[in-house]
């Protein structure tokens, strides 16, 4: 009977222990309902003000709707011309860009300063087909500014263009050697030169460095595209988490800008890696970065004439082999641009420039340093392109003015962007 009793006054301990239990959690939890409860009583008083005071303008309006239907077509006329001045100047901006994500490889057939044209020729008719918009975009920008100050769009644009016109005034004054305030076509010709020299031994020398940091997954001596696409994520400012959950199908947090230079690495990656498509070595990875400052590319350029041009097959250009062109084969485009010169300057180019030693015959050196970007034969084809777009008065001569007037030109050429010039052509 004693053991009965006391597990009798055992379960009786046990029965209000959990009664009590009990009570206490319906209490805690009715104080979180009636917290919630008022809390989202006030949040609708908040939201029920707000309507109030948004409603109270607009009876407000209703009483004088001259007043109010004057100042909110203001406002959209304001707005939608600041849009649209900024939406044509950001055309203006991206319409060059536009072709670089994919090139054949007959197209890279083509001779550095034939690129060059080309690519100079074609910016100047995006520039003329969107100079209208941006025109008429900044005048009506302009005419809104004067009816409300507040503009951001406006004052983008204009800071955008005294921006440019700093770049090239100081730009045009180094070029200037006597300081006439006018360039010839050997002072121009001259500065693009030590911009193509500057940029070519800088990527040289930084090539080491930048395939130390890309090399790290793991430091191989050899780089995956795993680990160089980490890199380009992380110099355009994502962290580590964000990379590890980017997609790089769709590159949806990346802007339009970052994704075709992503697009354009990818269709490049297969022409670098020559021994292992997978991975690139430094020499490769030089090539990759800046096909211009590569040895191999150039050795290619070179391949590609010989193969185009030496008839005989003795892996030399002679005279005849070089201005002799057959105007019917339509199908090679490194022909094609030479057949748009006469014979006399063909010929003349060949003596004067390809054949060093005057021997009559070009061989791979003398044809390795014709299509080397360093030598100041291709600078001055630059700028003989340049002057035939932009010297207005055709008095070979170049003002301020005239660069100014054809700004978009000269800010893509190789005087003032000479690193995305050349990997545009190439």
């Amino acid at each position: 009977m004693t053991f009965v009793n006391k597990l009798s006054k055992s379960f009786r301990w046990l029965r209000c222990s959990t009664l009590c239990a009990i009570l206490f959690y319906m209490f805690f939890i009715g104080l979180i309902l009636h917290s919630t409860s008022h809390k989202l009583q006030q949040h609708q008083q908040q939201q029920q003000e707000k309507q109030q005071q948004q409603q109270q303008p607009q009876q407000k309006d209703q009483k004088d709707p001259g007043s109010s239907h004057s100042s909110s077509s203001s406002s959209s006329t304001t707005g939608g011309a600041a849009q649209e001045a900024a939406a044509a100047a950001a055309e203006a901006k991206l319409a060059p860009n536009v072709g670089h994500n994919s090139r054949s490889r007959q197209q890279q057939q083509l001779s550095p300063e034939e690129s060059a044209n080309k690519h100079l020729a074609s910016t100047k008719e995006k520039v003329q087909g969107a100079e209208g918009g941006a025109a008429t975009g900044t005048r009506s920008a302009a005419l809104s500014a004067s009816k409300s100050p507040n503009q951001p769009q406006t004052v983008i644009l204009a800071a955008s263009n005294v921006n440019e016109k700093q770049i090239l005034a100081k730009a045009f004054k180094r070029a200037d050697r006597n300081h006439d305030g006018r360039l010839s076509i050997q002072e121009l010709g001259q500065y693009i030169n030590r911009r193509i020299v500057e940029h070519i031994d800088e990527a040289i020398m930084n090539n080491v460095r930048e395939f130390r940091r890309v090399d790290t997954g793991p430091a191989d001596g050899l780089i995956t595209w795993d680990e160089y696409h980490r890199f380009f994520l992380r110099e355009h400012g994502m962290t580590e988490a964000d990379i590890d959950e980017h997609d790089e199908i769709r590159h949806t947090a990346l802007n339009r800008r970052a994704r075709e230079d992503m697009m354009r690495d990818k269709a490049r990656w297969s022409e670098a890696a020559r021994t292992d498509l997978f991975t690139l070595t430094i020499d490769e990875y030089l090539s990759f970065r800046h096909p211009e400052s590569s040895v191999s590319n150039l050795l290619e350029l070179v391949d590609d004439l010989l193969r185009q041009f030496d008839q005989d097959g003795d892996d030399q250009l002679t005279l005849e082999e070089f201005s002799d062109l057959n105007v019917d084969d339509d199908d090679d485009l490194l022909r094609k641009s030479l057949i748009s010169k006469t014979l006399v300057e063909r010929r003349a180019e060949f003596k004067r420039i390809i054949d060093k030693n005057h021997d009559g015959k070009a061989d791979r050196g003398e044809l390795l340093y014709y299509v080397n970007p360093k030598t100041p034969r291709y600078a001055l084809q630059e700028a003989a392109t340049l002057f035939s777009l932009c010297d207005e008065n055709k008095d070979e001569l170049l003002t301020l003015k005239e660069m100014t007037d054809n700004a978009e030109i000269f800010l893509q050429s190789k005087m003032i962007d000479t690193a995305n010039s050349f990997h545009t052509e190439f």
